[in-house]
């Protein structure tokens, strides 16, 4: 089914690496040095890391409008700690080891991304992530292993006007970005974060141990949101949220987003899907989604207190799925229904107790299947 960070071809044609001046033993910082290196490449040249090449990259990789650069091979290290953030401002939190701002066709594969995180959140360094598209373009991450980043594994954000790219007028989101056969393993904020993205193709990965949530719609101001998202093929174990929408902005933002073929190994901490309630600023006239849950097996019921299945103002549909809850114990298969709208279709339901519907103005529907509350006692 999933078999994550896949082997990948080394790119044909011509190739440039690194000039053997830039440490690619781990041993000196070379953000700065492999930076500039980046910078100076032409449009279209293809980067095929030497055998055995680490670099230690303790403030990123930013690469600025990078026109069909391929990067293929090499492993990536950021040795930053919490502590090591005294005197920086506090807006820093720390950068992602590979950050694309705009740029069109590039692509990412074959390369091992790695950080410092010995478990779990750690907001000092919340954005310490393994990679960070900004705006760009018809992107390929692709056989690659991020593990033990304080970030997320992979965030697709905007592209900002302002200077520093971090604030000002939203520009663009991330389109079509396509990620295939990665593994994010240890993660301390988020495995996959869609902040800003219109056309994503995820498929085949694999996430454990996240500090928080496995994937993450996350729109939190005007103009972001994710739209045209596809999950196919995924295992994940370990975290709080399997499926996490939430953040203030506008509804409409966030539409058409399906999930299938994942599973779960082991109930995470919190819901397997929960959508919150609107922020400030959020159109609470418009259902959030259509969300669509195909062929996927949710493990529920981490604890007695969580609903499988937790929506406000959301559109959801779940078919031809497996939620499963814990053997001997009463859980709510779906709770706090909000002025939403759930649909469940040919969908096996194993060890909940009681549906838990909590608004008069949602709609639950459930056609075919089999539901099997659990025994009480």
């Amino acid at each position: 089914m999933t078999g994550g960070a896949i082997a990948v071809p080394v790119p044909p044609g011509p190739s440039v690496a690194p000039p053997a001046g830039i440490a690619a033993n781990c041993s000196v910082d070379v953000s700065a040095a492999l930076k500039s290196w980046f910078k100076a490449l032409a449009p279209g040249q293809t980067v095929v890391m030497r055998p055995g090449a680490c670099y230690e990259v303790d403030e990123g990789i930013k690469l600025k409008k990078p026109q069909g650069l391929t990067v293929y091979g090499g492993e990536y290290r950021s040795t930053v700690v919490p502590g090591d953030q005294a005197g920086q401002p506090a807006s820093a939190k720390g950068y992602p080891v590979f950050t694309v701002l705009g740029g069109s066709h590039v692509t990412l594969e074959s390369m091992q991304i790695s950080g410092a995180n010995p478990g779990g959140y750690h907001p000092r360094l919340a954005f310490a992530g393994g990679i960070e598209f900004e705006g760009t373009a018809n992107a390929l991450v692709r056989g690659v292993t991020i593990s033990h980043t304080f970030g997320d594994g992979i965030t697709l954000a905007p592209l900002r006007g302002g200077a520093d790219h971090n604030s000002g007028m939203i520009i663009g989101p991330a389109t079509n970005v396509t990620i295939d056969g990665v593994t994010v393993d240890g993660a301390g904020r988020q495995g996959l974060t869609f902040a800003s993205a219109d056309g994503a193709q995820v498929s085949d990965v694999i996430l454990k141990n996240i500090g928080l949530d496995t994937f993450d719609f996350e729109g939190d101001q005007t103009g972001e949101g994710a739209s045209d998202v596809t999950i196919d093929g995924c295992l994940a174990s370990g975290g709080a949220i399997f499926f996490a929408n939430g953040g203030a902005s506008n509804a409409a933002s966030t539409h058409d987003i399906t999930v299938e073929h994942c599973t779960m190994s082991v109930p995470q901490a919190g819901s397997a899907i929960l959508v919150v309630r609107h922020g400030v600023g959020g159109n609470t006239k418009r259902l959030r989604g259509p969300f669509f849950f195909e062929s996927d097996v949710l493990r529920c019921g981490a604890s007695a207190y969580v609903g499988c299945v937790q929506l406000h103002g959301a559109d959801v549909t779940i078919s031809d799925s497996h939620l499963l809850f814990p053997t001997g114990t009463v859980h709510e298969a779906v709770y706090g229904l909000s002025g939403a709208t759930a649909t469940f279709s040919q969908d096996v339901v194993k060890g909940y107790g009681r549906t838990g519907t909590a608004s008069r103005k949602s709609q639950v529907h459930i056609s075919g299947g089999v539901w099997t509350p659990a025994e009480k006692g």
